[in-house]
């Protein structure tokens, strides 16, 4: 990636910048475990028979990974939804075999972000001799009932008018659109914020890191009737979470971090509104091959191959060029929606069209011919791996 500011026929300045990746713990807390108690009677007083798995709501299409499990783990993470859910410890599981329940355990917190007041999970064997005869599980959280319910409380309370203005009547593309220029329009990136693994970071500080930026983007879509997942992995060598979203029946990637400007600051926020739009769509609504250019991601649960283009923002806001087209670029230059906001990034189909676009309108600035600011600069920035470029003070 790279920016700069193209003065009236004098290049200024080019300097080379990475997206940096969002560390949101050196360790995630879903994989904390208690240690065995050998000997422990499965008569102890805390094994008991739980009430009826709350099936309806996991069992929904929203909720991909637990259609990524098969069966017998997919009881399980039943099982552990139910007690994460109610706050409940100490329930017995169907399964004697505790290597699974690493993996199902972040299915149930990768499917559900109104878990927010769960830190992580402990588990207890019950043995007969060496023979593993149950396992109960408990979870561990950072809140109590009474919190949790206040919490919730708030935040329907700060979604309430977001919702209001939702487009929920129109394709799933512009509501999901909408919720991400939300959610960016109203949060800032900070690493020092309290909760900041969870929804609360967002919803009720209007500060986060990746990771709550991404169970916030899931929790809105979720409630808007939209599949997503939050994806968890590693950008530049530091974790990093972002959403995989069923948008008008085909899978892609998305990034809400990323698009946000204060990320791309380090969180100072102004500096970043200061040189670039606020919002970048470089990662919204993308394929598999698109954001494993940087981002490797961790699957607890095998993930769809993302092909389709249809609902990429440039593809569908008209700013998707197969070929250098002049006629179409001085059509979106000269459009009322890009003098309103000063500002435009167009997507390039190909890398040789990207090379030719930077050629063109940077290196030998023909942007001039595009966009009358004579004696005057153009800011930019070009993506080399997502093969974008904005301009803006235009």
């Amino acid at each position: 990636m790279r920016r700069g500011t193209v003065c009236w026929a004098v290049l200024i300045c080019s300097v080379a910048m990475l997206i940096q990746g969002c560390t949101f713990q050196e360790k995630l807390q879903y994989f904390l475990q208690e240690p065995k108690e050998s000997g422990q009677s499965d008569e102890s007083d805390e094994y008991y028979e739980p009430d009826p798995p709350k099936e309806d709501k996991p069992m929904s299409e929203l909720y991909y990974a637990y259609h990524g499990l098969d069966e017998e783990k997919q009881k399980i993470y039943l099982e552990i939804y139910d007690a994460l859910s109610g706050m409940k410890s100490g329930v017995p599981l169907s399964t004697v075999d505790k290597s699974v329940l690493d993996v199902v355990f972040a299915c149930v917190m990768n499917d559900h972000p109104e878990l927010f007041h769960v830190e992580g999970y402990q588990y207890t064997e019950y043995t007969l001799g060496s023979t593993i005869t149950g396992i109960t599980f408990s979870g561990t959280y950072s809140m109590t009932s009474a919190q949790v319910q206040q919490s919730a409380q708030r935040i329907e309370q700060k979604l309430e008018a977001c919702f209001q203005d939702v487009p929920l009547n129109e394709d799933e593309y512009s509501t999901v659109k909408y919720l991400y220029e939300w959610l960016i329009n109203n949060t800032e990136y900070d690493k020092t914020v309290e909760n900041n693994q969870n929804i609360c970071s967002v919803f009720l500080e209007g500060r986060s890191v990746c990771q709550g930026y991404a169970k916030a983007m899931q929790y809105m879509l979720q409630r808007a009737g939209i599949q997503c997942l939050l994806v968890t992995g590693f950008t530049n060598g530091e974790r990093h979470g972002w959403n995989l979203v069923r948008v008008n029946g085909a899978y892609y990637y998305l990034d809400p971090t990323w698009g946000d400007a204060s990320y791309a600051s380090g969180g100072t926020g102004s500096a970043a509104e200061g040189f670039a739009p606020a919002i970048n769509y470089d990662y919204f609504l993308v394929t598999t091959d698109e954001i494993t250019r940087t981002h490797s991601i961790e699957k607890a649960v095998e993930l769809p191959q993302c092909t389709a283009v249809d609902d990429n923002y440039f593809v569908r806001e008209g700013l998707y060029f197969e070929v250098y087209d002049e006629g179409k670029l001085a059509a979106v230059l000269d459009s009322e929606a890009v003098d309103a906001a000063g500002c435009v990034t167009i997507k390039c189909g190909s890398m040789e069209t990207y090379t030719q676009m930077v050629q063109i309108l940077i290196d030998s600035q023909k942007i001039f011919d595009f966009v009358d600011k004579r004696g005057e600069s153009i800011a930019y920035t070009s993506n080399d791996q997502q093969r974008t470029i904005s301009f803006w003070n235009l």
